[in-house]
């Protein structure tokens, strides 16, 4: 039978973690669209179209992150849960 264990402070911990990156990735996010839109109005022509197209480009990125990250927070938190139910259960059925 395989063994394994879980630290249950540092699981808690990835996801307070993963939490803080998210608010520092949304602020470097609207610091990039905001540099972006004040480049942008002074561009005309192919040039407003090229950073047009690579913003929508960066958009998309940016989003998907944001959904692969807080997916990710949700399953570090869905499992901190479990298994914290998991060790109370085995404790109350051995005590």
């Amino acid at each position: 039978m395989a063994s394994f264990s879980v630290d249950l402070p540092a699981l808690l911990a990835s996801v307070d973690q993963m939490s803080a990156f998210h608010g520092q990735l949304e602020q470097s996010l609207s610091r990039v669209r905001a540099s972006a839109e004040s480049l942008g109005l002074s561009w005309h022509g192919d040039a407003a179209s090229a950073q047009q197209s690579a913003q929508a480009q960066w958009n998309s990125g940016a989003e998907e992150l944001r959904a692969a990250l807080a997916q990710l927070r949700d399953i570090a938190e869905q499992a901190h849960g479990n298994y914290s139910e998991a060790a109370r259960m085995n404790t109350q059925m051995w005590s």
